[in-house]
């Protein structure tokens, strides 16, 4: 973990450096939305729609599942970026910055000018455990069903019996409302406290992949992983998705 510390009065003396990679904002970015639009077509629906060309209706539940999908595909990436990717995405630097968890703590509310390049180690936890619990949740929409009017299934539903894809389905809607809504509130309260209390912008960091960090500092050595790396790294999530979904297909061949 690359940690700098900068002098209390050094406003006016600062410089930006790259802190994230493209493939690491545009995997948040889109994990938002797609949480986002699952969500919505989970809880409230009405996303029902008429492809245009084909003349074929979509509906709300089969948008559910392909965002569901979706969010397993970057999932696959992220956990692929997080072993060959640059240096603030890699599971091992995570885990460096995690280890200093208990120094980090005690001092958050005194210093309130310490840098980290990437997550810090509380940052770095929530990220773990987010990424687990989403993992978890549409591994568990892969084998649920949709009981509405417009029953929908998950594409490896097949493979369980019915009752057993029920309670799949249930502890699906249970691990939204009592663990991933909870995490995704404090990870919005945790931001709002960097930004207000600690004066720290991550979002904007996240955004532009660049972080403020005083110019007499050391700037910490990061590696950016090659764009074509990050490519092949989207193929391989792509592939195994589409494989899912043409499970059923495959298995009666």
């Amino acid at each position: 973990m690359a940690e700098v510390k900068k002098p209390i009065n050094s406003s006016n003396n600062k410089n930006k450096i790259k802190i994230w990679d493209i493939w690491v904002r545009i995997f948040h970015w889109s994990l938002l939305l797609l949480v986002g639009l699952s969500f919505y077509s989970g809880k409230f629906g009405g996303l029902d729609f008429v492809l245009p060309i084909k003349n074929t209706v979509i509906f709300n539940m089969d948008v559910h599942v392909w965002s569901g999908l979706a969010i397993l595909g970057l999932i696959l990436f992220r956990t692929i970026w997080g072993f060959v990717g640059s240096t603030t995405a890699r599971f091992s630097y995570i885990f460096e910055s995690i280890r200093k968890l208990p120094n980090y703590l005690r001092k958050m509310f005194i210093e309130k000018t310490t840098f980290i390049a990437g997550h810090n180690p509380a940052g770095g936890i929530a990220v773990l455990i987010i990424i687990t619990m989403l993992f978890m949740q549409t591994i568990t929409g892969l084998f649920s069903q949709d009981d509405s009017f417009f029953a929908t299934k998950g594409p490896l539903s097949f493979l369980v019996e019915d009752t057993t894809s029920k309670q799949i389905t249930q502890i699906h809607a249970q691990i939204w409302n009592y663990i991933l809504v909870p995490l995704i509130a404090l990870h919005i309260c945790a931001n709002l406290f960097y930004w207000i209390i600690k004066k720290q912008d991550l979002i904007q960091g996240m955004i532009t992949g660049k972080r403020t960090i005083h110019s007499n500092s050391k700037n910490p050595k990061l590696y950016f992983a090659p764009t074509l790396l990050g490519i092949l790294a989207g193929a391989v999530a792509i592939i195994i998705i589409v494989i899912i979904t043409k499970a059923e297909v495959l298995v009666k061949i």
